[in-house]
């Protein structure tokens, strides 16, 4: 499964620190782009 197969309305949960991790857990430790993914998610909760 491609980390990119998540959407990012999965994430939307009430807290965007949970959201970011649950992000980060499905992304590969060298997966820079999924990284930075689960942080501009992060960035639109933080709004």
């Amino acid at each position: 499964m491609k980390n990119y197969d998540y959407q990012e309305k999965h994430f939307q949960i009430s807290d965007p620190i949970e959201s970011y991790f649950e992000c980060i857990t499905t992304c590969e430790i060298s997966d820079g782009r999924c990284i930075s993914r689960c942080v501009e998610i992060l960035k639109k909760n933080d709004s």
